[in-house]
């Protein structure tokens, strides 16, 4: 119960902006994804949502909190995701249809999150490794 607690206070304590981003456009914008596996794209955008969060449930986990580190898995997983994306989303005509309104949000969520990924994981390579 502890570890849980340390978790949740790292989380706190993260700014808040950071937490309402997490908490109301990242995480809903990639489960969301889960909705999509029959999708035009199939399996491979809830796969590469899930394979840049999962990761960092064991990141955290180990680190007890939540640090720069946590940026790695989205680095490697949604920049192969927004790239399809962009591409699908370019080659394919504007439409109101469920599966293309979630693709371009999860798109433009990825795309911005992995901007400040960029930055974290510069941080964390120049040796800023601490917890929040």
């Amino acid at each position: 119960m502890k570890k849980i607690l340390d978790l949740y206070m790292s989380f706190r304590r993260l700014t808040v902006p950071t937490q309402v981003w997490m908490m109301l456009f990242l995480a809903p914008a990639n489960f969301l994804t889960l909705a999509l596996v029959d999708g035009p794209l199939g399996f491979i955008i809830p796969l590469l949502s899930m394979l840049g969060f999962i990761p960092n449930l064991g990141i955290a986990w180990a680190q007890n909190g939540f640090s720069s580190a946590l940026a790695f898995p989205h680095l490697v997983f949604w920049t192969p995701q927004v790239l399809i994306l962009g591409s699908y989303l370019a080659q394919t005509h504007v439409n109101t249809s469920f599966a293309y309104i979630a693709y371009a949000a999860v798109f433009a969520i990825n795309t911005v999150s992995l901007l400040f990924d960029i930055r974290e994981v510069v941080r964390w390579c120049g040796g800023q490794k601490s917890i929040a």
